[in-house]
């Protein structure tokens, strides 16, 4: 997945914040109508984010498009834009692009290793005594997940 340098632009925002956060397909028409857009703005905005790796969309401005959740590792996926849920997690360490999966307010465990919660506030870490880390970047706010000592499969 090739993602461009730059911050998604107004429109993308937008765009891409009424796509379904588990990756499930919406339709473009209803998607377009939501925001109100002629089919030139909507397929701009549609393109460039297909263009960075963010969304899988199919051609024509009524096709499905869905949020790209290839660079978030399975089990992640269900609690993307879902706080409260739980994610246990499989290897590590992994780090969960905020762009595309939004963690903030799930608990995440690690096998024998316990839990924490992502937090909500950018460039913040937690970690519990049985040596499970998180840290939320300061300006991605991507998550990456370590844990310390001799369990670790890092």
């Amino acid at each position: 997945m090739a993602k461009a340098d730059a911050e998604p632009d107004r429109d993308e925002v937008a765009l891409f914040a009424l796509l379904p956060a588990d990756g499930a397909t919406a339709d473009g028409n209803e998607v377009r109508s939501q925001l109100g857009w002629d089919a030139g703005r909507y397929t701009h905005a549609r393109d460039r984010l297909a263009e960075r790796g963010y969304i899988l969309a199919g051609r024509g401005p009524g096709a499905a498009v869905g949020r790209d959740l290839t660079a978030v590792p399975p089990e992640f996926r269900p609690a993307c834009g879902h706080p409260g849920s739980h994610v246990t997690v499989q290897r590590v360490p992994v780090t969960v692009p905020h762009a595309l999966c939004d963690l903030t307010g799930v608990l995440v465990s690690y096998p024998g290793r316990g839990g924490a919660t992502v937090p909500g506030r950018p460039g913040r870490g937690v970690a519990n005594s049985k040596g499970l880390q998180l840290q939320v970047d300061a300006h991605t706010r991507d998550v990456t997940v370590t844990v310390t000592g001799p369990e670790a499969n890092a």
